[in-house]
């Protein structure tokens, strides 16, 4: 199965899980799938040689265990427009789960050669940077000057590329409109309808950069 294959099925799988209720048969059937292609034929993140220390691989156990749990039970936050199902999953194992795992782990001084402040300086894989983190840089970057070039008629200065930077960035929509001297509504409504309409080439970007 190619990574395009296997991106297109768990796809699939997660949608048809999203479209059934919570137990029901359809449902379960559809995330034991999931799962089971997760397992047998996805690339999930595993911690680097720099990040091995005695008890790593229970630890490991331990965090993608959690990280099937939550799938099951969170299937409904997954959003395909924010990248593939591995993308999501990987993410959630390496920068939640297993750090999760491991603060657990040290807090019960199972393990003595790995500080907290470590955890938070381990050198993280390129492929593997947070999801906002790469949809930031992307916008950003702007390599088409495509986010850039959609800006509100009655305030060029108001693009669609200052306004995601403004919000990643924290700022609310009162501060925003405040900064732009626009109503919320007005500013909120152009940034959603640019989000849509941007939103596959800033997924083709992600993907680059992620791949």
């Amino acid at each position: 199965m190619t990574k395009d294959e296997l991106d297109s099925y768990l796809l699939q799988l997660a949608c048809v899980a999203q479209r059934h209720p919570p137990h029901s048969q359809e449902r379960q059937i559809a995330l034991t799938k999931l799962i089971h292609s997760i397992v047998r034929f996805g690339n999930l993140w595993y911690p680097s040689k720099s990040q091995f220390f005695s008890n790593v691989q229970d630890i490991y156990n331990e965090a993608r265990q959690e990280l099937f749990l939550y799938i099951c039970q969170n299937i409904d936050k997954y959003n395909p427009e924010r990248g593939t199902v591995l993308v999501w999953v990987n993410v959630l194992l390496e920068r939640r789960f297993f750090k999760d795992t491991l603060r657990k782990n040290l807090s019960h001084s199972s393990v003595t050669k790995m500080t907290l402040t470590d955890l938070d300086n381990l050198a993280l894989p390129e492929e593997s940077k947070d999801l906002t983190e790469i949809v930031k840089e992307c916008i950003e970057s702007d390599p088409e000057d495509i986010f850039k070039n959609e800006y509100m008629e009655q305030c060029p200065q108001a693009t669609f590329q200052a306004l995601a930077m403004l919000r990643m960035s924290g700022k609310s929509w009162k501060e925003i409109s405040a900064e732009f001297e626009m109503k919320v509504p007005t500013v909120s409504s152009f940034y959603y309808r640019c989000l849509k309409k941007l939103s596959p080439k800033l997924k083709e970007y992600c993907e680059n950069q992620v791949y």
